[in-house]
């Protein structure tokens, strides 16, 4: 039963991990060449006061989405499957992909939560 159970640790770890999952892919896709969408990435955490986490905020430069939807330069969504411009989904799908994962770890750390939960209870009474 001594497993991390503290939920603002595991929230912030995975929003580590979603900036490095974005960064990877960025490298991978070969998007921009300044870097500077990548050095745009922050996150942050807000949390209750009993330290259970209600807001995950991330910041980037707001091209990047243009990128990952394949529009800008006079190229709209609407226009993009014809024209030469191709969406390259650094963002969207790595996103949707890690907000189920964070789901099963909340889950989970709830799950032991409560576990723990029932056994104080119990050896208290």
């Amino acid at each position: 039963m001594g497993q991390n159970t503290d939920l603002g640790l595991t929230v912030e770890a995975w929003a580590e991990i979603v900036i490095e999952r974005w960064e990877t892919k960025i490298e991978r896709l070969k998007i921009g060449h300044t870097g500077q969408l990548v050095k745009s990435f922050h996150q942050h955490v807000q949390a209750q006061a009993n330290g259970v986490p209600e807001l995950i905020t991330f910041t980037f430069e707001y091209y990047g989405k243009f990128v990952d939807m394949g529009v800008g330069r006079g190229v709209t969504h609407e226009e993009v499957e014809f024209s030469n411009r191709r969406p390259k989904a650094w963002y969207s799908k790595v996103f949707f992909s890690q907000l189920i994962k964070l789901s099963e770890l909340l889950a989970e750390k709830y799950e032991r939560k409560s576990q723990m939960a029932i056994v104080t209870e119990v050896n208290n009474s």
